[in-house]
């Protein structure tokens, strides 16, 4: 009985949004009927407000936003932005660092403060895992390749 009226309450919550994702690190995405995103807890409470442009989950208590000048920054659970929006593209925290692109979106990484750990020069970068990532760089003759690199920025293999 009493899981019949959890999957009641959850299918009454994501009615009232436009989206609603599922739940990661205890938030799910929303989107309203405007088209702005937020975050709400399980409970349905809203937590993180539908004011931004745009979001993406929550990963090692941090998750990407968009404001509407079309910038990334980063919110903590509560909503407060822990790292401005400064950044063309952001990807989500893994391994403690994240992928961003500054303006001409060449990609760096930052840790959780907000700096830059490995500075922004490539042409793509994805997540760590294992302790390395794949980036693009653009060779000499223009020339694009995928590398591998360490947490330092040392490329590896």
């Amino acid at each position: 009985m009493m899981m019949a009226f959890a999957a009641m309450t959850l299918t009454v919550s994501a009615q009232k949004w436009a989206y609603q994702s599922d739940f990661n690190e205890g938030r799910a995405c929303v989107k309203d009927k405007n088209g702005k995103w937020g975050f709400i807890d399980e409970s349905g409470k809203v937590v993180v407000p539908c004011t931004w442009r745009d979001v993406k989950y929550f990963k090692e208590g941090l998750a990407p936003v968009e404001n509407d000048d079309e910038f990334y920054g980063y919110i903590d659970l509560n909503g407060k932005l822990v790292i401005p929006c400064k950044y063309r593209a952001a990807a989500q925290f893994s391994e403690g660092l994240a992928a961003v692109a500054i303006p001409g979106y060449i990609y760096g990484y930052i840790d959780k403060t907000g700096k830059e750990v490995i500075p922004c020069q490539y042409e793509n970068a994805y997540s760590f895992q294992n302790g390395k990532a794949k980036v693009q760089v653009k060779l000499e003759d223009y020339q694009r390749v995928w590398k591998k690199i360490d947490k330092t920025g040392k490329f590896v293999e």
